[in-house]
């Protein structure tokens, strides 16, 4: 028995062991395929913090859904891989063995943190509109609620991504960390030049346009027929989903349509041609490509909600949407932003010159505390 047990120390230390002799810490990342998943980028913004540290190794492995019920599979190559991504040679049950610190993001999957909290410690990054979890078949938050604090009990670190998604969950006994999400991307200085200098450019990034209409694109629409026919404005959408599938009707005559996948890129080049970003979100998860266009210096207007309220820079009026109404969400709130109020804020834009209005200093003001406090909070979760 000890000398079996002398062999085990040596294979750890051998497995654990960096340059110059350095423990090495084994981060795991467990994340979807699908790169248009926000959850995907998270995976990605997780490794790069924990990356910047030279004694930690960070591995991210991608399935095809995170629901799924069994460990005993292996993962799956993502349509988009990350510098970090692996594909695993045995199963996900066998690869958590090798992991130090693990983790899981937006589902609370039962079979997962079962073992995991056995094995390592466990960081989960949840999404409050996904707060629930089934029983029977049927979907319930209150169980979810009860088995985020079973696992927090059992050692489990909870992240929250802003202080309100914290006060959330404050208001169900659930312990969290605050991290103030952000990315990796560089805060530029200075912007790229117009495209078109005759008319103020508005964009807006529908993505996949979101579980029940999450992004707002019918707000959008609804706002840029409403606006005045003498206006200076040439609107942009951006989605990867088809605008058939919107059921909107005939697309608008000053509307620009871009559909389909983009690369990363080229997405930045377009979002720097803008003069402004339209965010009319309902709800989100956190607004990662709201604070993606605030990097590279660009206004946003977004929902007057959190979380979408908490990143915004610039405390004016005209760069917040007005919402009618307000539905609770399972943890988080589902608002419902006003078109007429994005109209008032244009008409309000309309005789300024948005780039020296809001001016790139401004746009960017914080960002870069915000990435260098994300790093730092995500290394001492991580016990680096």
């Amino acid at each position: 028995m000890i000398h079996c047990l002398k062999v085990y120390q040596v294979v750890f230390l051998a497995n654990h062991i960096g340059l110059f002799g350095c423990i090495l810490m084994k981060i795991g990342v467990i994340t979807v395929s699908n790169s248009s998943k926000g959850l995907h980028r998270d995976a990605e913004l997780i490794g790069w913090a924990l990356d910047k540290s030279p004694t930690t190794e960070v591995e991210i492995i991608h399935l095809k859904t995170i629901e799924t019920d069994k460990i005993e599979i292996g993962s799956v190559s993502s349509n988009q891989p990350t510098s970090f991504s692996i594909v695993t040679e045995g199963s996900v049950k066998e690869w958590i063995d090798t992991i130090d610190v693990l983790f899981v993001l937006e589902v609370v999957n039962i079979n997962i943190l079962n073992y995991a909290v056995q094995k390592t410690k466990v960081v989960f990054v949840p999404n409050l509109e996904w707060a629930v979890s089934k029983e029977n078949n049927i979907q319930s938050t209150s169980l979810w609620i009860e088995t985020v604090r079973n696992y927090c009990s059992r050692g489990m670190v909870v992240i929250a991504k802003s202080k309100m998604i914290q006060k959330s969950l404050i208001s169900k006994k659930i312990t969290s960390e605050l991290v103030r999400w952000s990315i990796p991307d560089p805060i530029l200085i200075k912007r790229m030049p117009k495209f078109d200098e005759k008319k103020t450019t508005v964009m807006m990034n529908a993505g996949q346009g979101g579980w029940r209409g999450r992004r707002g694109v019918d707000i959008f629409i609804e706002a840029i027929r409403l606006v005045p026919k003498k206006n200076s404005f040439k609107f942009i959408l951006k989605t990867i989903k088809p605008w058939s599938e919107y059921d909107l009707g005939t697309l608008p005559n000053n509307l620009t349509l871009i559909e389909g996948f983009m690369s990363r890129d080229d997405l930045r080049k377009l979002t720097s041609s803008a003069d402004l970003i339209i965010y009319p979100s309902r709800f989100e998860g956190f607004g990662l490509s709201m604070l993606e266009a605030m990097h590279q210096g660009i206004p946003v207007m977004c929902t007057d909600g959190w979380p979408m309220n908490e990143i915004q820079t610039i405390k004016n009026n005209l760069l917040l949407i007005d919402s009618s109404k307000e539905t609770p969400l399972r943890l988080a709130i589902s608002f419902e932003p006003n078109s007429k109020s994005i109209v008032e804020n244009l008409v309000g834009l309309q005789n300024l010159n948005i780039r020296q209005f809001f001016p790139i200093e401004l746009v960017t003001n914080g960002l870069l505390e915000r990435q260098k406090g994300f790093v730092d909070a995500i290394h001492a979760i991580a016990d680096l």
